[in-house]
């Protein structure tokens, strides 16, 4: 039942004023697309996509586009009942309990902490090949790595409006780019002319559809982060909910394009050629169809794309730290802020230390920038992203459950629940494909997916603690929300 003319109001005064609410719709999607690296994606996963799995990517990639507005719905419905900056984290507090919600923040933080680290393996390696390619100069990939390391140390200090300037540039010249290849394969008509095979059905049923989920949700990761912008957002419920189905429909339509084309740039090649030459694909067709001019930009372009998504995950883990340090699950001093830039310097500090211990011992040690930091490094997201989403679409189930709060039985009831199942079903045909996923065989391919399970059972072993030594403390973790009538 719903709870007519409430308020919802935190339970105790924090100590850490929130930053002025300054971030439009506009400005979040900007974060979220960049993570989400379109023309990086584009290059390095949609030739897999098709390769492996067929030319079905097209549709898959619009099919999962719709899925997850349906998620949104209950999602961001709930946002309005949970005024709190942590995403999954408060969510699935408010839902389900804290010490599972606190678990879920924990596992969020490490995964995305990882991946930032993980990114840079792809940005140090397109952009040596950039540099090579396009400008004839040798630099080795560990320089480019130490330079992501310091720069994205650097704006994490500075004010969030400052990156949303760069992201923002970065992801207009992505798209740009992507759009003239599009544009001219249409014009030419493709390699034998232009077809709608590829959004057919049976192009899905005829691949791997196992592998083209797998490669797909990767598309839509970090869509979620808008919820940790919400104490900077301007009329934060109606920023976020434009936001969240905003970057949805914006990756499904942008890359089940780009999927589309670059099938209609090699016809009946398109597979063949996305398994002999997948890392050339995108150039040899920018070449074909525009011009060397064309591919020598993509070819800068796809390491900067890297960059942003470096410096977005980058973002997104300071926010999960700002969360659990103004709820006192980790060090208070996590979430303090620059008074004068309003950056969570700190938790920025700690993020920026962490990636380079880490991106050193590789350099030493001699790991391969994509196929082990990148590849190994991201399987804690692509396991724990859809799984962090099952679980919240738990959790909107169960809050609504409890109290509808006038929303729509479609909304509170049914959208969360097909959400919850098929969400469930994605976890597991990501972890029965994880041994392709990896390029490894044996006992890696379920220690690198749990991971997850040791943050998960460090996050529910504080929330315990702290329920029986600090319950005050406790009783607030993950937004609790207070209803005044």
């Amino acid at each position: 039942m719903g709870t007519p003319n409430t308020q919802l109001t935190r339970a105790a005064s924090r100590q850490d004023a929130a930053p002025t609410a300054k971030l439009s719709a506009r400005h979040i999607i900007f974060f979220v697309i960049a993570a989400a690296a379109p023309l990086g994606f584009a290059v390095g996963s949609i030739p897999l996509a098709i390769g492996r799995g067929g030319i079905g990517a097209p549709l898959m990639f619009f099919i999962a586009g719709v899925f997850l507005c349906v998620f949104a719905l209950g999602y961001v419905a709930m946002s309005k009942f949970v005024p709190n900056a942590g995403a999954f984290f408060s969510y699935i507090s408010v839902g389900l309990g804290r010490p599972l919600g606190v678990g879920i923040a924990f596992v969020a933080t490490a995964a995305y902490a990882i991946i930032a680290v993980g990114s840079i393996g792809p940005f140090a390696v397109f952009a040596e090949q950039a540099m090579k390619g396009v400008f004839g100069v040798g630099v080795p990939w560990p320089v480019f790595a130490l330079i992501a390391v310091v720069v994205a140390a650097l704006l994490g200090q500075l004010n969030v409006e400052l990156n949303i300037r760069v992201l923002g540039v970065i992801m207009v010249a992505e798209v740009f780019v992507l759009a003239i290849l599009g544009v001219a394969v249409v014009i030419r008509g493709g390699a034998s002319g232009l077809s709608l095979e590829a959004l057919s059905p049976s192009a899905i049923a005829g691949g791997q559809v196992g592998v083209l989920l797998l490669i797909v949700f990767a598309a839509f990761a970090g869509f979620e982060s808008t919820a940790l912008f919400r104490e900077e957002a301007k009329d934060a419920v109606r920023t976020l909910r434009r936001a969240t189905t905003g970057s949805i429909a914006i990756i499904a339509v942008l890359q089940g394009f780009v999927a589309w084309f670059i099938v209609q740039a090699y016809g009946a090649m398109a597979v063949t050629t996305a398994n002999q030459s997948p890392t050339e694909m995108f150039a040899h067709a920018a070449s074909h169809y525009v011009g060397d001019w064309l591919s020598n930009t993509m070819s800068i372009l796809v390491a900067f794309s890297w960059f942003a998504s470096v410096l977005a995950f980058h973002n997104a883990t300071t926010r999960y730290l700002v969360a659990l340090g103004r709820d006192r699950v980790v060090p208070a001093v996590l979430a303090r802020r620059s008074r004068r830039t309003g950056a969570a310097w700190v938790a920025a500090a700690l993020l920026s230390a962490f990636v380079l211990i880490v991106i050193v011992i590789c350099i030493i040690t001699g790991i391969d920038p994509y196929l082990e930091l990148f590849i190994l490094g991201s399987v804690p997201v692509a396991v724990s992203i859809p799984a962090m989403e099952c679980l919240t679409a738990v959790a909107v189930l169960a809050f609504f459950i409890r109290d509808r709060r006038g929303q729509s039985v479609w909304v509170a009831f049914v959208a969360p629940a097909v959400s919850a199942v098929v969400l469930a079903v994605v976890v597991v045909l990501v972890l029965t494909n994880m041994e392709f996923y990896t390029g490894q065989k044996g006992a890696i391919n379920w220690i690198l997916p749990g991971i997850n399970l040791v943050f998960l059972a460090l996050g529910v072993g504080r929330a315990v603690w702290m329920k029986r030594r600090t319950p005050a403390l406790y009783a607030e973790v993950g937004g609790r929300a207070v209803l005044e009538s």
